[in-house]
């Protein structure tokens, strides 16, 4: 039997089957999923540049990444909001239907935003990667919000009536 006729490699293979699950997400969740990864990794970079001022030594500038108790929060809870994102909607897991969950992304997405602007206020001189960061983390309140809107835009529809049919009028001459 050759490769091309074996009946197990027609099968959907399990990368396959995890492209499929993230288009299936919506725009909504995408949205926090991306925004939230690349949040968590911004904070690898420069967030705060400190001037250290030796006397006549000399001045010193100090790069510092965005770990710290701030960043770690930020670290936390993005961790969790995507955790929760893949487990509700992209995993075949069981979830409990009475909880709003889109309510929940949203309360955590909002925590995120309100961390990061807190760590840019209590922060001196910080840099474009904090700034950075702060966009990002108000593209994640945006996702949420936008998965939010949309569950209580079909929960809250009403059924359609039916219309009367307008009839055409057709000018012919």
């Amino acid at each position: 039997m050759s490769r091309l006729q074996d009946p197990l490699l027609e099968e959907a293979t399990p990368r396959g089957r995890s492209r499929e699950r993230i288009d299936g997400l919506s725009i909504g969740s995408k949205i926090v999923l991306a925004c939230g990864v690349l949040l968590f990794l911004s904070l690898f970079f420069v967030w705060q540049n400190l001037k250290v001022d030796f006397g006549q030594a000399g001045t010193v500038t100090q790069h510092l990444d965005g770990w710290d108790v701030w960043g770690l929060l930020i670290a936390l809870v993005i961790i969790a909001l995507v955790s929760l994102v893949v487990v509700v909607r992209a995993s075949d897991v069981d979830v409990s239907p009475d909880v709003d969950w889109e309510l929940v992304t949203l309360v955590l997405a909002a925590c995120v935003l309100g961390l990061t602007l807190l760590k840019n206020l209590t922060d001196a001189d910080s840099t474009w990667a904090s700034y950075v960061g702060l966009a990002l983390a108000a593209g994640v309140v945006a996702g949420a919000g936008l998965d939010w809107s949309t569950s209580r835009a079909s929960a809250w529809a009403l059924p359609r009536r039916p219309g009367r049919r307008r009839r055409r009028i057709s000018r012919a001459a």
